[in-house]
């Protein structure tokens, strides 16, 4: 490990000894590096066995890199063996695997997604006689979820007489004895479990602390009350805990995020020490100078002043359009500027709402340009590979009643809603988990209910026998198939195609996991962890995403959008000061995610609300010395002087008029695809090569472009005359050569 390839101030923070240490790190600063340094350090040093080490973040993609830079600071994979790297989450999760008799949960309790949340809100709404249009089910598992993370309690809404708290507090004790009932835990009660058994139970305390002797928190301004209740109940001893953050960079309020809680950590650890790092590494010297003088008007912050040893860098742009339509052919034009500067896959549009995106797809599709728009439906989350992995989830645990209640008719086989209602009374009367309880096939089935029941329980008990016979890649293959799942999806309609390629694409991942020696169970928590954010993937298209989906990002060039009052700031902000500044900190996380060029942009008018109006420039444009962008937009811009747009709602921006125009019908959407080449260099593997024709028995006739991998793991990219472009497993999806 070469420490002297750290600065001063990350040195000072890596070898840091025993008690509590505040990093604060600015945008760009090296975080990750004094992160995994501080690791690698600890172990090379002998301070730390791996087993003493647990390092916590907030997505499960900041978790494996952290792991993959420790293993090579340290030498190669395998050698951070032993030491905790994920999410808090995981972390929780661990937790309860490990301990659940002391949480009161079943040993293999299942992890509720937010289809299954909903699902279970909807029953005991129903059961209760809450109206569920007057109180949709969403909005309510939001409150319960704050409620949870600044450690409320039902019975805690129940006083003074409001009969909405009283409300939200007897659908909140149902929803929790439902999920006690069917042995499964949600995502705010793996915090909170966690949280109740060290508290509660010594031993366990003292183990969790021993594996956290030294511990490491990344994200540390994203915390919530909970997590920093947990991590106090851990932290033993010496104190050392190691705490990395940037409250310039807290943009999760909304999900219970305490920038107190970083503002305020000399007071809950006593005599820590706080190391600034101050020197960026990512971003050009205007970009910095930009995003610091708007985030310096923040008051809740500790203060910092970024910089770079670079010098020079492009001027930030300021452009101001007539429309959005105005904004987005601009942005476009300067998109196929940069194309031969930059590659498309590391240029991307930041915007507030993901609802801005549509004049930006219409132009890039006018232009033939390749994007997608990030945050989209992801991978796990698509209705035939969630009933694929219910399934799966069935095999491992018998009683999970989610699971069996999404499946037990999918593809249809006769199992209706009279059948459920006699299932679920057999196992109120039994106290039976229902697909035990369904097992038992009661009396009072039809002939043709009880025919399909004993097909489906059949299906699991020889998928459970399989298990130990057949690879876990081909049982997946083997449960699709005898399932009826894949067979759902025959014909050569478009949609049914894709969804059968994505539960060929779930075998190949399950394979692929095999491999490198996870567990189904093991496969199944990863995928109940995923969130927001863990599979973004630009690949060479221009990516459009919000501010938020954009956190922990590095981009070449950003185009932040938008930069209007009601957008961004959002509207919802208005009356509320410490809101304010939380949008001014996501429009600061916007700038500081570019590396070599940032423009920003706004429209004098926008299409809102059926109708074209006028708009008012972003306070946080006005917030800026003329010093700090060029303007380049087509008419002359004014701003207002910051006083002045902080006092009104509506600043003005001189523009030489703004004329209405009616609505323009939209362009459609359907993309033509740009076009390719197969790429003769990728790696070939088994005989399939990039030229090759060939032919699949739904996509029909093709040419591959490229080789993904090799051996299992080999993935062909291939574009057929009738279907585009697919990504496919040859084994799986019995390709021929032509």
């Amino acid at each position: 490990m070469k420490e002297q390839e750290l600065n001063p101030a990350q040195r000072e923070a890596v070898t840091h000894g025993c008690g509590p240490l505040l990093v604060l790190a600015g945008a760009g600063s090296g975080k990750t590096r004094v992160l995994t340094y501080r690791i690698a350090h600890l172990l090379a040093e002998g301070s730390a066995r791996p087993g003493e080490i647990t390092a916590v973040t907030f997505t499960n993609r900041a978790a494996r890199e952290m792991r993959e830079r420790v293993e090579h600071l340290l030498g190669g994979a395998g050698h951070a063996a032993g030491v905790f790297l994920g999410t808090f989450h995981r972390w929780a999760l661990e937790i309860l695997r490990r301990y659940p008799d002391a949480a009161g949960l079943p040993p293999r309790f299942s992890i509720l997604d937010t289809d299954d949340q909903r699902a279970l809100v909807k029953r005991v709404m129903t059961d209760l006689g809450v109206d569920a249009k007057a109180d949709p089910p969403q909005a309510l598992l939001a409150r319960i979820s704050a409620a949870v993370n600044t450690g409320l309690s039902p019975s805690s809404l129940e006083s003074g007489g409001d009969p909405g708290r009283e409300m939200l507090a007897a659908v909140w004790r149902a929803y929790r004895d439902e999920k006690r009932r069917v042995g499964a835990v949600d995502f705010d009660d793996m915090l909170a479990l966690a949280l109740e058994v060290v508290r509660e139970h010594e031993p366990v305390r003292s183990a969790v602390a021993r594996r956290a002797r030294w511990l490491l928190v990344d994200e540390f301004q994203d915390t919530n009350k909970l997590q920093m209740w947990l991590l106090k109940a851990v932290v033993d001893g010496d104190r050392n805990i190691t705490a990395v953050g940037d409250e310039d960079q807290s943009i999760y309020r909304w999900r219970g995020a305490e920038i107190d809680n970083i503002l305020t950590f000399e007071q809950h650890f006593p005599g820590a020490r706080v190391v600034a790092l101050e020197e960026n590494y990512r971003s050009t010297q205007p970009i910095l100078d930009a995003a610091g003088e708007l985030i310096r008007q923040n008051t809740f912050r500790r203060g910092k002043r970024l910089y770079t040893s670079r010098s020079g860098g492009d001027p930030v742009r300021l452009y101001v359009g007539e429309d959005e339509r105005a904004e987005a052919r601009w942005v476009v034009d300067r998109i196929q500027e940069l194309e031969g500067t930059f590659s498309l896959g590391s240029l991307a549009v930041l915007m507030r709402t993901n609802a801005q995106t549509r004049p930006f797809e219409e132009e890039l599709t006018r232009r033939q340009l390749s994007y997608r728009v990030v945050g989209g439906l992801r991978f796990w989350q698509r209705a035939e590979v969630r009933d694929a992995v219910a399934y799966l989830r069935l095999l491992g645990n018998p009683a999970d009643t989610l699971a069996f209640r999404r499946v037990v008719n999918v593809p249809a086989r006769g199992i209706g809603a009279a059948t459920m209602d006699v299932l679920e009374r057999h196992a109120a009367a039994t106290g039976l988990p229902l697909p035990v309880a369904a097992a038992g096939l009661p009396g009072d089935l039809t002939p043709r209910a009880r025919q399909a029941l004993e097909s489906f329980f059949e299906l699991l008990e020889e998928g459970r026998r399989l298990r130990g016979e057949l690879a876990a890649g081909d049982l997946v293959g083997w449960l699709l198939e005898e399932s009826g799942l894949l067979s759902l999806y025959d014909g050569d309609d478009p949609g049914k195609l894709a969804r059968r390629e994505n539960l060929e694409q779930l075998a190949a991942a399950v394979a692929d996991a095999d491999l490198h020696g996870q567990t189904l169970e093991e496969l199944m928590d990863s995928i109940a962890l995923l969130e927001e954010g863990d599979e973004v993937d630009t690949g060479d298209s221009v990516s459009l995403m919000t501010l938020h989906a954009a956190k922990g990002l590095e981009i070449d060039a950003v185009f932040l959008v938008g930069l209007e009052e009601g957008l961004l700031p959002h509207g919802s902000s208005r009356d509320d000061p410490q809101a304010l500044e939380e949008e001014r900190r996501l429009a600061y996380v916007g700038m500081t995610r570019a590396r070599r060029w940032l423009a920003l942009a706004a429209a004098r008018s926008r299409f809102l609300f059926g109708q074209r109006q006028a708009t008012s420039p972003s306070r946080f444009l006005a917030e800026l010395p003329a010093t700090t962008y060029q303007d380049v937009s087509d008419l002359p811009v004014t701003l207002g002087r910051p006083e002045a747009a902080i006092r009104s709602d509506r600043p003005t921006m001189a523009t030489g008029g703004v004329r209405a125009r009616g609505h323009v019908p939209p362009v459609p959407s359907s993309r033509r695809p740009r076009p390719v080449r197969a790429t003769v260099t990728d790696t070939a593997g088994n005989g399939w090569r990039p030229g090759d024709r060939v032919r699949h028995r739904r996509f029909g006739s093709g040419v591959i472009l490229s080789c993904q991998g090799r051996g299992p793991q080999l993935k062909l990219v291939v574009y057929f005359d009738r279907a585009g472009r697919k990504t496919l497993v040859p084994t799986i999806a019995k390709l021929e050569k032509m």
